[in-house]
């Protein structure tokens, strides 16, 4: 009786939680679709800025790798804190490009700059990674004429053991 009483609880309460919850998404909706459209030149702006702090990140991780490999970093680290002082600077052009589309006025072109800033970040990230690159080929060198070795002194003690011991004798079927 006790399972009884708790369903007819139970049910009309979740019934009633589901009619809401239907009736908020299709508010929901009604008001995502009320929203206006944002404005491409924003969306341009903002994905430039995406762009170049992405492919400074990138490049700052580079030289952060390099480092703690142990590879000869060279003057990158230097470069990377310069490609970082420019990508803020452009960073501001970009941010204020922003803000004029956003109040409805022409945002003026992107700084020419940004293209250069991106290519740079691509050659310092290029050159972390053959300097990385040339440190790790010598070891992996070394390791596969170890492993080599190694088989090859493997398989001749397996040889000399097996011919040391003799023929082994046929086991018969108890």
């Amino acid at each position: 009786m006790t399972g009884v009483w708790w369903l007819r609880r139970r049910v009309p309460r979740r019934l009633r939680t589901i009619n809401h919850a239907a009736a908020a998404a299709h508010a929901g909706w009604r008001w995502l679709l009320s929203q206006p459209v944002p404005d491409r030149r924003k969306l341009a702006v903002t994905r430039q800025r995406r762009t170049l702090w992405r492919a400074v990140s990138a490049a700052e991780h580079a030289i952060a790798t390099l480092q703690q490999a142990g590879a000869p970093t060279g003057d990158l680290e230097t470069l990377c804190r310069r490609l970082r002082r420019a990508a803020q600077d452009a960073d501001r052009c970009l941010s204020v490009a922003h803000a004029a589309a956003s109040c409805g006025r022409e945002a003026g072109q992107a700084p020419a700059g940004i293209e250069d800033l991106l290519t740079a970040a691509g050659l310092i990230r290029g050159a972390a990674a053959s300097a990385v690159a040339s440190l790790a080929q010598p070891a992996a060198r070394h390791l596969a004429d170890d492993a080599r070795w190694e088989a090859e002194a493997l398989a001749a003690g397996l040889t000399s053991t097996a011919q040391a011991a003799g023929p082994i004798p046929a086991r018969t079927a108890r």
